[in-house]
Protein backbone atom coordinates (compact mmCIF):
# COMPACT_ATOMS: atom_id res chain seq x y z
CA UNK A 1 0.00 0.00 0.00
CA UNK A 2 1.18 3.50 -0.76
CA UNK A 3 1.85 5.13 2.60
CA UNK A 4 0.52 8.44 1.41
CA UNK A 5 -3.08 7.32 0.84
CA UNK A 6 -5.39 4.40 1.36
CA UNK A 7 -5.87 2.42 -1.86
CA UNK A 8 -8.88 3.45 -3.92
CA UNK A 9 -10.66 0.21 -3.07
CA UNK A 10 -10.39 0.87 0.66
CA UNK A 11 -11.41 4.51 0.25
CA UNK A 12 -14.44 3.52 -1.77
CA UNK A 13 -15.44 0.93 0.80
CA UNK A 14 -14.82 3.43 3.59
CA UNK A 15 -17.02 6.13 2.09
CA UNK A 16 -19.80 3.70 1.22
CA UNK A 17 -19.77 2.42 4.78
CA UNK A 18 -19.59 5.95 6.16
CA UNK A 19 -22.59 7.04 4.13
CA UNK A 20 -24.61 4.01 5.22
CA UNK A 21 -23.74 4.59 8.87
CA UNK A 22 -24.73 8.27 8.95
CA UNK A 23 -27.97 7.94 7.01
CA UNK A 24 -26.61 9.25 3.71
CA UNK A 25 -25.21 12.53 5.06
CA UNK A 26 -21.62 13.27 4.04
CA UNK A 27 -19.16 14.90 6.38
CA UNK A 28 -18.16 18.38 5.23
CA UNK A 29 -15.42 18.93 7.80
CA UNK A 30 -12.71 16.57 8.97
CA UNK A 31 -13.75 17.20 12.56
CA UNK A 32 -17.04 15.43 11.87
CA UNK A 33 -15.16 12.19 11.34
CA UNK A 34 -14.01 12.34 14.93
CA UNK A 35 -17.58 12.14 16.26
CA UNK A 36 -18.71 8.82 17.72
CA UNK A 37 -20.63 6.54 15.38
CA UNK A 38 -24.33 5.93 15.78
CA UNK A 39 -25.26 3.70 18.74
CA UNK A 40 -26.05 0.73 16.50
CA UNK A 41 -22.46 0.69 15.29
CA UNK A 42 -20.71 1.76 18.46
CA UNK A 43 -17.29 0.28 19.04
CA UNK A 44 -17.19 -1.72 22.30
CA UNK A 45 -15.08 -0.32 25.16
CA UNK A 46 -11.40 -0.84 24.45
CA UNK A 47 -9.18 -3.31 26.26
CA UNK A 48 -6.24 -1.46 27.91
CA UNK A 49 -3.96 -4.46 27.28
CA UNK A 50 -4.80 -4.48 23.57
CA UNK A 51 -4.36 -0.70 23.42
CA UNK A 52 -0.88 -1.00 24.91
CA UNK A 53 0.08 -3.74 22.45
CA UNK A 54 -1.36 -1.61 19.63
CA UNK A 55 0.71 1.37 20.73
CA UNK A 56 3.87 -0.74 20.86
CA UNK A 57 3.15 -2.27 17.44
CA UNK A 58 2.53 1.12 15.82
CA UNK A 59 5.65 2.60 17.40
CA UNK A 60 7.73 -0.30 16.11
CA UNK A 61 6.16 -0.02 12.66
CA UNK A 62 7.09 3.66 12.48
CA UNK A 63 10.71 2.82 13.22
CA UNK A 64 11.05 -0.15 10.86
CA UNK A 65 8.78 0.83 7.96
CA UNK A 66 8.08 4.56 8.09
CA UNK A 67 11.39 5.89 9.38
CA UNK A 68 12.09 7.72 6.12
CA UNK A 69 8.53 8.86 5.39
CA UNK A 70 8.09 12.52 6.35
CA UNK A 71 4.54 11.93 7.64
CA UNK A 72 5.31 8.58 9.26
CA UNK A 73 5.79 9.77 12.84
CA UNK A 74 2.74 12.05 12.84
CA UNK A 75 0.54 9.41 11.18
CA UNK A 76 1.56 6.76 13.71
CA UNK A 77 1.09 8.96 16.74
CA UNK A 78 -2.31 10.06 15.44
CA UNK A 79 -3.42 6.44 15.06
CA UNK A 80 -2.35 5.77 18.64
CA UNK A 81 -4.22 8.86 19.87
CA UNK A 82 -7.38 7.80 18.04
CA UNK A 83 -7.14 4.11 18.90
CA UNK A 84 -10.51 4.27 20.71
CA UNK A 85 -12.20 4.65 17.31
CA UNK A 86 -10.57 1.47 15.96
CA UNK A 87 -12.18 -1.91 16.64
CA UNK A 88 -10.30 -4.49 18.65
CA UNK A 89 -10.14 -6.85 15.65
CA UNK A 90 -8.60 -4.11 13.51
CA UNK A 91 -6.05 -3.39 16.24
CA UNK A 92 -5.17 -7.08 16.46
CA UNK A 93 -4.62 -7.10 12.69
CA UNK A 94 -2.24 -4.16 13.04
CA UNK A 95 -0.43 -5.88 15.91
CA UNK A 96 -0.04 -9.13 13.98
CA UNK A 97 0.52 -7.92 10.43
CA UNK A 98 1.49 -4.23 10.49
CA UNK A 99 -0.44 -1.03 9.77
CA UNK A 100 -0.56 -1.08 5.97
CA UNK A 101 -0.88 -4.85 5.82
CA UNK A 102 -3.87 -4.79 8.19
CA UNK A 103 -6.09 -3.25 5.50
CA UNK A 104 -5.90 -6.56 3.63
CA UNK A 105 -6.80 -8.58 6.73
CA UNK A 106 -10.04 -6.96 7.93
CA UNK A 107 -13.40 -6.08 6.43
CA UNK A 108 -16.78 -4.61 7.30
CA UNK A 109 -16.96 -2.46 10.40
CA UNK A 110 -13.35 -3.30 11.28
CA UNK A 111 -12.09 -2.02 7.91
CA UNK A 112 -14.34 1.02 8.33
CA UNK A 113 -12.89 1.87 11.73
CA UNK A 114 -9.30 1.57 10.52
CA UNK A 115 -10.06 3.53 7.34
CA UNK A 116 -11.83 6.28 9.28
CA UNK A 117 -8.88 6.68 11.64
CA UNK A 118 -6.44 6.68 8.72
CA UNK A 119 -8.41 9.31 6.80
CA UNK A 120 -8.53 11.52 9.89
CA UNK A 121 -4.81 11.19 10.51
CA UNK A 122 -3.91 11.72 6.87
CA UNK A 123 -6.00 14.90 6.86
CA UNK A 124 -4.22 16.16 9.95
CA UNK A 125 -0.78 15.20 8.60
CA UNK A 126 -1.47 17.16 5.43
CA UNK A 127 -2.05 20.38 7.37
CA UNK A 128 0.24 19.93 10.38
CA UNK A 129 3.87 18.91 10.08
CA UNK A 130 5.27 17.59 13.32
CA UNK A 131 8.63 16.46 11.99
CA UNK A 132 11.44 19.00 11.78
CA UNK A 133 13.02 19.69 8.42
CA UNK A 134 16.27 18.03 9.41
CA UNK A 135 14.47 14.89 10.50
CA UNK A 136 12.48 14.77 7.27
CA UNK A 137 15.54 14.90 5.06
CA UNK A 138 18.04 12.86 7.02
CA UNK A 139 16.81 9.75 5.21
CA UNK A 140 14.48 9.87 2.27
CA UNK A 141 11.74 7.65 0.98
CA UNK A 142 11.54 8.14 -2.76
CA UNK A 143 7.97 9.01 -3.54
CA UNK A 144 7.90 10.11 -7.19
CA UNK A 145 7.92 13.83 -7.86
CA UNK A 146 5.18 14.50 -10.44
CA UNK A 147 6.62 15.73 -13.72
CA UNK A 148 4.52 17.98 -15.96
CA UNK A 149 5.10 17.97 -19.70
CA UNK A 150 8.62 19.31 -19.82
CA UNK A 151 10.37 21.31 -22.49
CA UNK A 152 13.86 19.83 -22.70
CA UNK A 153 15.13 22.54 -25.05
CA UNK A 154 17.12 25.31 -23.40
CA UNK A 155 15.60 28.71 -22.81
CA UNK A 156 19.03 30.28 -23.31
CA UNK A 157 20.03 31.75 -26.63
CA UNK A 158 22.88 30.00 -28.47
CA UNK A 159 25.03 30.78 -31.46
CA UNK A 160 25.08 28.49 -34.50
CA UNK A 161 28.20 26.86 -35.82
CA UNK A 162 29.03 27.76 -39.42
CA UNK A 163 26.87 26.24 -42.15
CA UNK A 164 29.80 24.21 -43.40
CA UNK A 165 30.44 22.72 -39.94
CA UNK A 166 26.77 21.96 -39.41
CA UNK A 167 26.60 20.13 -42.73
CA UNK A 168 29.66 18.04 -41.95
CA UNK A 169 28.36 17.25 -38.43
CA UNK A 170 25.10 16.04 -40.01
CA UNK A 171 26.95 14.02 -42.64
CA UNK A 172 28.92 12.25 -39.90
CA UNK A 173 25.73 11.19 -38.11
CA UNK A 174 23.92 10.19 -41.31
CA UNK A 175 26.83 8.10 -42.55
CA UNK A 176 26.90 5.86 -39.49
CA UNK A 177 23.21 5.83 -38.60
CA UNK A 178 22.03 5.12 -42.13
CA UNK A 179 24.42 2.19 -42.43
CA UNK A 180 22.75 0.41 -39.49
CA UNK A 181 19.93 -2.01 -40.22
CA UNK A 182 18.87 -2.61 -36.61
CA UNK A 183 18.01 0.80 -35.18
CA UNK A 184 15.30 3.14 -33.89
CA UNK A 185 16.36 6.77 -33.46
CA UNK A 186 19.37 8.94 -32.73
CA UNK A 187 19.91 12.41 -31.23
CA UNK A 188 23.19 14.33 -31.14
CA UNK A 189 24.36 17.66 -29.74
CA UNK A 190 27.66 19.53 -29.98
CA UNK A 191 28.44 22.40 -27.62
CA UNK A 192 31.29 24.87 -27.33
CA UNK A 193 31.22 28.08 -25.30
CA UNK A 194 27.77 29.28 -26.33
CA UNK A 195 27.69 27.55 -29.72
CA UNK A 196 25.21 24.68 -30.08
CA UNK A 197 24.35 22.18 -32.83
CA UNK A 198 21.53 19.66 -32.47
CA UNK A 199 20.27 16.90 -34.73
CA UNK A 200 17.77 14.05 -34.54
CA UNK A 201 16.79 11.25 -36.89
CA UNK A 202 14.77 8.07 -36.89
CA UNK A 203 12.00 6.91 -34.59
CA UNK A 204 11.33 7.69 -30.94
CA UNK A 205 8.46 5.19 -31.03
CA UNK A 206 6.26 3.47 -33.58
CA UNK A 207 4.19 6.64 -33.89
CA UNK A 208 6.63 9.48 -33.17
CA UNK A 209 9.72 10.73 -34.96
CA UNK A 210 12.81 11.40 -32.90
CA UNK A 211 13.25 15.13 -32.26
CA UNK A 212 16.06 17.17 -30.72
CA UNK A 213 13.85 17.72 -27.67
CA UNK A 214 12.84 14.06 -27.22
CA UNK A 215 13.95 12.93 -23.75
CA UNK A 216 15.95 9.70 -23.65
CA UNK A 217 17.26 7.44 -20.89
CA UNK A 218 21.04 7.95 -20.71
CA UNK A 219 21.85 4.92 -18.54
CA UNK A 220 25.29 5.03 -16.85
CA UNK A 221 26.15 8.43 -18.29
CA UNK A 222 23.98 9.47 -15.32
CA UNK A 223 27.03 8.84 -13.15
CA UNK A 224 28.59 12.12 -14.29
CA UNK A 225 25.95 14.03 -12.29
CA UNK A 226 26.82 11.95 -9.24
CA UNK A 227 30.50 12.76 -9.80
CA UNK A 228 29.74 16.48 -9.86
CA UNK A 229 27.55 16.37 -6.75
CA UNK A 230 30.06 14.39 -4.69
CA UNK A 231 32.88 16.75 -5.74
CA UNK A 232 30.71 19.69 -4.71
CA UNK A 233 29.83 18.18 -1.33
CA UNK A 234 33.50 17.43 -0.65
CA UNK A 235 34.29 21.02 -1.62
CA UNK A 236 31.72 22.17 0.95
CA UNK A 237 33.41 20.12 3.67
CA UNK A 238 30.54 17.67 4.20
CA UNK A 239 32.98 14.74 4.02
CA UNK A 240 36.36 13.91 2.48
CA UNK A 241 37.79 11.41 0.02
CA UNK A 242 39.54 9.55 2.83
CA UNK A 243 36.42 9.16 4.97
CA UNK A 244 35.05 5.63 5.23
CA UNK A 245 31.47 4.54 4.67
CA UNK A 246 31.26 3.84 8.39
CA UNK A 247 32.27 7.43 9.15
CA UNK A 248 30.09 9.24 6.62
CA UNK A 249 27.00 7.11 7.20
CA UNK A 250 27.37 6.60 10.95
CA UNK A 251 24.09 8.38 11.66
CA UNK A 252 22.10 6.68 8.90
CA UNK A 253 19.85 3.93 10.27
CA UNK A 254 19.39 2.32 6.83
CA UNK A 255 23.15 1.94 6.48
CA UNK A 256 23.32 0.41 9.95
CA UNK A 257 20.95 -2.32 8.80
CA UNK A 258 23.23 -3.43 5.93
CA UNK A 259 25.27 -6.64 6.12
CA UNK A 260 28.84 -5.46 6.75
CA UNK A 261 30.19 -8.66 5.20
CA UNK A 262 28.66 -7.42 1.95
CA UNK A 263 29.11 -3.64 2.26
CA UNK A 264 32.67 -2.94 3.39
CA UNK A 265 32.39 -0.35 6.19
CA UNK A 266 36.07 0.55 5.82
CA UNK A 267 35.89 1.37 2.10
CA UNK A 268 36.71 5.05 1.52
CA UNK A 269 34.75 7.55 -0.53
CA UNK A 270 37.63 7.63 -3.01
CA UNK A 271 37.53 3.84 -3.42
CA UNK A 272 33.77 3.94 -3.97
CA UNK A 273 34.18 6.69 -6.57
CA UNK A 274 36.88 4.77 -8.47
CA UNK A 275 35.13 1.38 -8.27
CA UNK A 276 37.97 -0.06 -6.19
CA UNK A 277 35.95 -0.59 -3.00
CA UNK A 278 35.68 -4.36 -3.48
CA UNK A 279 31.90 -4.07 -3.05
CA UNK A 280 30.09 -6.32 -5.48
CA UNK A 281 27.10 -5.67 -7.73
CA UNK A 282 23.70 -7.32 -7.85
CA UNK A 283 23.97 -10.92 -8.97
CA UNK A 284 21.32 -12.49 -11.22
CA UNK A 285 18.68 -9.92 -12.15
CA UNK A 286 16.17 -12.76 -12.57
CA UNK A 287 15.90 -13.30 -8.82
CA UNK A 288 12.31 -12.95 -7.56
CA UNK A 289 13.24 -10.31 -4.98
CA UNK A 290 14.42 -8.04 -7.80
CA UNK A 291 11.06 -8.35 -9.52
CA UNK A 292 9.40 -7.64 -6.19
CA UNK A 293 11.43 -4.45 -5.81
CA UNK A 294 10.63 -3.30 -9.34
CA UNK A 295 6.93 -3.81 -8.64
CA UNK A 296 7.00 -2.31 -5.14
CA UNK A 297 4.97 0.82 -4.41
CA UNK A 298 7.22 1.73 -1.47
CA UNK A 299 10.64 1.96 -3.12
CA UNK A 300 13.60 3.35 -1.19
CA UNK A 301 17.24 3.73 -2.28
CA UNK A 302 18.45 1.35 0.42
CA UNK A 303 16.33 -1.42 -1.13
CA UNK A 304 18.67 -1.62 -4.15
CA UNK A 305 21.75 -1.98 -1.97
CA UNK A 306 20.09 -4.75 0.02
CA UNK A 307 19.82 -6.78 -3.19
CA UNK A 308 23.59 -7.30 -3.09
CA UNK A 309 24.31 -10.63 -1.36
CA UNK A 310 27.93 -11.34 -2.31
CA UNK A 311 30.64 -10.63 0.28
CA UNK A 312 33.03 -7.82 -0.57
CA UNK A 313 36.57 -8.54 -1.72
CA UNK A 314 39.77 -6.68 -0.74
CA UNK A 315 39.92 -3.04 -1.81
CA UNK A 316 42.29 -1.63 -4.41
CA UNK A 317 41.35 -3.48 -7.60
CA UNK A 318 39.01 -1.93 -10.16
CA UNK A 319 35.70 -3.75 -10.60
CA UNK A 320 32.72 -1.97 -12.13
CA UNK A 321 29.75 -2.20 -9.77
CA UNK A 322 26.63 -0.05 -9.67
CA UNK A 323 26.47 -0.65 -5.91
CA UNK A 324 29.20 1.97 -5.58
CA UNK A 325 26.95 4.52 -7.28
CA UNK A 326 23.98 3.58 -5.11
CA UNK A 327 26.11 4.10 -1.99
CA UNK A 328 27.26 7.49 -3.28
CA UNK A 329 23.63 8.43 -3.86
CA UNK A 330 22.81 7.39 -0.30
CA UNK A 331 25.76 9.42 0.99
CA UNK A 332 24.75 12.48 -1.03
CA UNK A 333 21.19 12.32 0.33
CA UNK A 334 22.38 11.78 3.89
CA UNK A 335 24.85 14.67 3.74
CA UNK A 336 22.62 16.98 1.68
CA UNK A 337 19.43 16.10 3.62
CA UNK A 338 17.33 15.96 0.46
CA UNK A 339 16.38 13.41 -2.15
CA UNK A 340 18.95 12.95 -4.89
CA UNK A 341 16.71 14.40 -7.60
CA UNK A 342 16.16 17.50 -5.46
CA UNK A 343 19.90 17.86 -4.82
CA UNK A 344 20.58 17.70 -8.56
CA UNK A 345 17.93 20.32 -9.21
CA UNK A 346 19.22 22.83 -6.68
CA UNK A 347 22.94 22.23 -7.33
CA UNK A 348 22.96 21.95 -11.13
CA UNK A 349 19.69 21.92 -13.03
CA UNK A 350 18.28 25.26 -11.93
CA UNK A 351 21.58 27.23 -11.89
CA UNK A 352 22.72 25.85 -15.26
CA UNK A 353 19.34 25.79 -17.04
CA UNK A 354 19.53 22.02 -17.49
CA UNK A 355 16.38 19.93 -17.81
CA UNK A 356 16.60 16.30 -16.67
CA UNK A 357 14.65 13.88 -14.47
CA UNK A 358 15.85 11.03 -12.26
CA UNK A 359 13.96 7.74 -12.10
CA UNK A 360 12.22 6.67 -9.95
CA UNK A 361 12.21 9.83 -7.81
CA UNK A 362 10.80 11.75 -10.78
CA UNK A 363 8.10 10.51 -13.11
CA UNK A 364 9.19 9.58 -16.65
CA UNK A 365 8.17 12.19 -19.25
CA UNK A 366 5.35 10.82 -21.40
CA UNK A 367 7.25 11.54 -24.63
CA UNK A 368 10.40 9.65 -23.60
CA UNK A 369 11.96 7.76 -26.53
CA UNK A 370 10.96 4.13 -26.17
CA UNK A 371 13.63 1.42 -25.73
CA UNK A 372 14.48 -0.99 -28.55
CA UNK A 373 16.46 -4.19 -28.09
CA UNK A 374 16.40 -7.95 -28.53
CA UNK A 375 12.96 -8.65 -27.07
CA UNK A 376 13.66 -12.27 -26.13
CA UNK A 377 14.68 -11.01 -22.68
CA UNK A 378 11.31 -9.27 -22.30
CA UNK A 379 8.90 -11.99 -23.37
CA UNK A 380 8.97 -11.31 -27.11
CA UNK A 381 10.98 -12.15 -30.20
CA UNK A 382 13.28 -10.24 -32.50
CA UNK A 383 14.42 -6.63 -32.36
CA UNK A 384 11.83 -4.02 -31.43
CA UNK A 385 10.17 -1.92 -28.75
CA UNK A 386 10.70 -3.90 -25.55
CA UNK A 387 7.87 -2.11 -23.75
CA UNK A 388 5.44 -3.77 -26.15
CA UNK A 389 6.40 -7.23 -24.88
CA UNK A 390 7.53 -6.58 -21.30
CA UNK A 391 4.95 -7.50 -18.67
CA UNK A 392 5.61 -4.09 -17.11
CA UNK A 393 4.12 -2.37 -20.14
CA UNK A 394 3.68 1.35 -19.50
CA UNK A 395 5.28 0.91 -16.07
CA UNK A 396 8.57 -0.18 -17.63
CA UNK A 397 10.34 3.11 -16.86
CA UNK A 398 9.29 2.91 -13.20
CA UNK A 399 10.52 -0.69 -12.98
CA UNK A 400 13.93 -0.04 -14.53
CA UNK A 401 14.34 3.13 -12.49
CA UNK A 402 13.94 1.24 -9.21
CA UNK A 403 17.06 -0.80 -9.91
CA UNK A 404 19.10 1.89 -11.69
CA UNK A 405 18.45 5.17 -9.79
CA UNK A 406 21.75 6.96 -8.98
CA UNK A 407 23.75 4.67 -11.26
CA UNK A 408 21.73 4.90 -14.47
CA UNK A 409 18.31 6.50 -13.95
CA UNK A 410 18.59 9.88 -15.69
CA UNK A 411 16.36 10.95 -18.59
CA UNK A 412 17.32 14.03 -20.64
CA UNK A 413 18.52 15.08 -24.11
CA UNK A 414 21.91 15.43 -25.86
CA UNK A 415 21.58 19.22 -25.72
CA UNK A 416 21.40 19.12 -21.94
CA UNK A 417 24.17 16.54 -21.72
CA UNK A 418 26.55 18.38 -24.03
CA UNK A 419 26.06 21.57 -22.04
CA UNK A 420 26.39 19.61 -18.78
CA UNK A 421 29.72 18.08 -19.87
CA UNK A 422 31.00 21.54 -20.72
CA UNK A 423 29.87 23.06 -17.42
CA UNK A 424 31.35 20.13 -15.47
CA UNK A 425 34.66 19.60 -17.26
CA UNK A 426 35.68 22.80 -19.07
CA UNK A 427 37.71 25.50 -17.38
CA UNK A 428 34.98 27.81 -18.68
CA UNK A 429 32.24 25.82 -16.94
CA UNK A 430 30.54 26.80 -13.70
CA UNK A 431 29.27 23.51 -12.26
CA UNK A 432 32.30 23.14 -9.98
CA UNK A 433 34.89 25.31 -8.33
CA UNK A 434 38.37 25.21 -9.92
CA UNK A 435 39.55 23.15 -6.92
CA UNK A 436 36.77 20.59 -7.26
CA UNK A 437 37.25 20.32 -11.03
CA UNK A 438 40.99 19.83 -10.63
CA UNK A 439 40.28 17.08 -8.10
CA UNK A 440 37.93 15.37 -10.55
CA UNK A 441 40.25 15.64 -13.55
CA UNK A 442 43.21 14.44 -11.49
CA UNK A 443 41.50 11.19 -10.47
CA UNK A 444 42.65 8.93 -13.32
CA UNK A 445 45.35 6.52 -12.27
CA UNK A 446 43.97 3.03 -12.85
CA UNK A 447 44.33 0.56 -15.73
CA UNK A 448 42.60 0.81 -19.09
CA UNK A 449 39.12 -0.73 -18.91
CA UNK A 450 36.08 -1.21 -21.14
CA UNK A 451 32.53 -0.51 -19.97
CA UNK A 452 29.73 -2.30 -21.81
CA UNK A 453 32.00 -3.09 -24.73
CA UNK A 454 32.90 0.57 -25.24
CA UNK A 455 35.94 1.29 -27.38
CA UNK A 456 38.53 2.72 -27.17
CA UNK A 457 39.28 1.70 -23.62
CA UNK A 458 39.09 4.17 -20.76
CA UNK A 459 40.72 5.03 -17.49
CA UNK A 460 38.22 5.28 -14.66
CA UNK A 461 38.33 8.20 -12.26
CA UNK A 462 35.76 9.60 -9.85
CA UNK A 463 32.74 8.27 -11.75
CA UNK A 464 34.06 9.90 -14.93
CA UNK A 465 36.08 8.19 -17.68
CA UNK A 466 39.08 9.38 -19.67
CA UNK A 467 40.15 8.09 -23.07
CA UNK A 468 42.24 9.08 -26.06
CA UNK A 469 40.65 9.57 -29.47
CA UNK A 470 42.94 9.30 -32.49
CA UNK A 471 42.39 11.94 -35.14
CA UNK A 472 44.17 12.35 -38.45
CA UNK A 473 47.73 13.26 -37.53
CA UNK A 474 46.97 13.88 -33.84
CA UNK A 475 45.04 12.68 -30.82
CA UNK A 476 42.81 14.30 -28.24
CA UNK A 477 41.71 13.52 -24.70
CA UNK A 478 38.02 12.83 -24.13
CA UNK A 479 36.36 12.81 -20.71
CA UNK A 480 32.85 11.48 -20.19
CA UNK A 481 31.10 8.23 -19.33
CA UNK A 482 29.43 5.60 -21.52
CA UNK A 483 26.03 4.16 -20.75
CA UNK A 484 24.12 1.26 -22.26
CA UNK A 485 21.59 -1.47 -21.66
CA UNK A 486 17.89 -2.16 -21.76
CA UNK A 487 17.15 -0.43 -25.04
CA UNK A 488 19.58 2.52 -24.99
CA UNK A 489 23.19 3.48 -25.71
CA UNK A 490 24.72 6.78 -24.59
CA UNK A 491 28.13 8.35 -24.98
CA UNK A 492 29.43 11.67 -23.70
CA UNK A 493 32.69 13.35 -24.70
CA UNK A 494 34.49 16.52 -23.64
CA UNK A 495 37.78 17.41 -25.30
CA UNK A 496 39.90 19.97 -23.40
CA UNK A 497 42.13 20.48 -26.46
CA UNK A 498 39.15 21.63 -28.55
CA UNK A 499 37.10 22.85 -25.56
CA UNK A 500 34.13 21.06 -27.12
CA UNK A 501 31.59 18.54 -25.84
CA UNK A 502 29.47 15.99 -27.72
CA UNK A 503 26.55 13.87 -26.58
CA UNK A 504 25.17 11.02 -28.68
CA UNK A 505 22.08 9.03 -27.65
CA UNK A 506 20.23 6.19 -29.36
CA UNK A 507 17.09 4.40 -28.22
CA UNK A 508 18.35 0.99 -29.29
CA UNK A 509 20.84 -1.41 -27.79
CA UNK A 510 22.84 -4.46 -28.72
CA UNK A 511 24.94 -6.82 -26.61
CA UNK A 512 27.30 -7.32 -29.56
CA UNK A 513 30.93 -7.51 -28.51
CA UNK A 514 32.68 -8.66 -31.71
CA UNK A 515 32.80 -6.94 -35.07
CA UNK A 516 30.79 -9.76 -36.63
CA UNK A 517 28.07 -9.56 -33.97
CA UNK A 518 27.90 -5.77 -34.33
CA UNK A 519 27.30 -5.85 -38.09
CA UNK A 520 24.29 -3.66 -38.86
CA UNK A 521 23.79 -2.67 -35.23
CA UNK A 522 24.46 0.54 -33.33
CA UNK A 523 27.02 0.10 -30.54
CA UNK A 524 29.41 2.25 -28.55
CA UNK A 525 31.86 1.93 -31.45
CA UNK A 526 29.28 3.56 -33.73
CA UNK A 527 28.80 6.47 -31.34
CA UNK A 528 32.55 6.83 -30.87
CA UNK A 529 33.04 6.96 -34.65
CA UNK A 530 30.42 9.71 -34.93
CA UNK A 531 32.07 11.76 -32.19
CA UNK A 532 35.54 11.20 -33.60
CA UNK A 533 34.41 12.40 -37.03
CA UNK A 534 32.79 15.53 -35.56
CA UNK A 535 35.92 16.31 -33.54
CA UNK A 536 38.02 15.73 -36.66
CA UNK A 537 35.86 18.11 -38.69
CA UNK A 538 36.21 20.86 -36.13
CA UNK A 539 39.93 20.23 -35.65
CA UNK A 540 40.55 20.49 -39.39
CA UNK A 541 38.73 23.83 -39.47
CA UNK A 542 40.68 25.13 -36.45
CA UNK A 543 43.96 24.18 -38.12
CA UNK A 544 43.07 25.77 -41.46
Amino acid sequence: MNKKSIPVLFLAAFFLLLVSCVGGEQATDSSLVETKPAPSNQIPPTDPVVDLRFKDAVTQYIQTNWGTWAKGESMGQCLITNSESITEEAKEAVIEHGIEEAFNKVSGAHLQSLSTAWALCESKAATTTTVSTSEQTADVTASPTPVPVLDFESTLGHENFSYNLQKQFKDAVDEHFDAATEKAGITVAVYQSGYLWRYAKGKASSSEEMAVGTPTLIRSTSKTFLAGLVMQQIDEGLYSLSDTLNTVLSGNKDYKSLDKNVINPDATIEQVLTMTSGIQGVANYYRPEITQLQESQNWRPIDIIRLVITDFVPTGTYEYSNTNSMLLGLIAEHAGRQQLNELYKSAFFDPLDIVAVLLPQDAPPPDTARPHDDRSQWGGTGFGDIMDTSHYGADWYWATGKTSWAAAGMITTPENMARWAYELLSDQGSALSPTARARLLGSFSGPLISIGGSQPEHQYGYHVTKTTLSLSGSSITAYGHPGSGGGYVSDLFYSPELDMSISVLVNSHSDARSRAEAEGKITHSTLNDIARQIFQTYSDLADS
